[in-house]
């Protein structure tokens, strides 16, 4: 079976497991990693599948304004000239955050951080404080004292990309996080889920028919998904009984 695989690169090979000696326990051992492999391999295709498409939509509308700079640059008034450098300019951003989420997706940087006790309260306390300063809004953390094990950094960005989609999706109202538990909680005061996007929420790439109009690559929440597993946690995303949002993430407490 290993020469099967070195002269031809499948990992879909039939590996004997029979018997209860070294030899079948090597064979399990083998079978195991080939299949861990396989679903590996299955998974970086599938990425780069979905990046490859995601990435073709900011391509082309920064290549179709700046193909209309070129053209009609001497007839386009002060102000179209400005509007089309704006799109351009936000349209980089998208881009930008786009591929720095694929990065963090694909390179799978959690071997980079110890293992180590994270309060919760602490991390809730530094994302509610950067989405003021990025959106104006009104973030209000109440927190216990949960302590979890894990790496403080992935804690942190999964955190902070549940505030920020609050903050991005819900135009108005205060945003609440709370911490119980080792459960964080983001609540918003806005229109709430429709019920067929909420099993797909932290799906890559998904986007409800709402958010499509708005930026985003539609990462953020499988991001958050990614790091909460790395962690033996769940994930949940729940309309409020009197309105609004709920998303999160359970970790196990030491």
């Amino acid at each position: 079976a290993a020469g099967v695989v070195a002269d031809t690169g499948r990992l879909d090979v039939d590996v004997p497991v029979d018997g209860g000696d070294e030899t079948g326990q090597l064979g399990r051992a083998f079978s195991g990693m080939l299949a861990a492999l396989q679903a590996s391999k299955h998974e970086q295709h599938q990425l780069v599948q979905d990046a490859s498409h995601e990435l073709r939509t900011p391509l082309t509308s920064l290549r179709t304004n700046v193909a209309v700079l070129r053209r009609r640059h001497d007839q386009l008034s002060a102000e179209s000239r400005d509007q089309l450098l704006a799109d351009l300019d936000s349209e980089t951003r998208e881009l930008t955050d786009l591929v720095n989420e694929l990065v963090e997706l694909a390179t799978d940087r959690r071997d980079d951080e110890s293992m180590q006790p994270v309060r919760l309260a602490d991390v809730a306390e530094r994302a509610a404080a950067r989405a003021r300063r990025r959106f104006g809004r009104e973030v209000v953390v109440q927190a216990d004292e949960s302590v979890v094990d894990g790496r403080p950094n992935g804690l942190e960005r999964a955190t902070q990309n549940l505030v920020d989609n609050a903050c991005k999706f819900a135009p108005a109202g205060l945003i609440e996080v709370s911490v119980v538990a080792g459960t964080v909680r983001v609540r918003d005061h806005g229109p709430g889920l429709v019920a067929d996007d909420i099993p797909h929420l932290f799906d890559r790439f998904y986007r409800s028919v709402a958010m499509r109009s708005m930026p985003g690559s539609g990462l953020g929440l499988s991001i958050v998904k990614s790091v909460v597993d790395a962690h033996g946690g769940s994930v949940f995303a729940a309309n409020a009984p009197d309105g609004g949002a709920e998303l999160g993430f359970t970790i196990p407490t030491v």
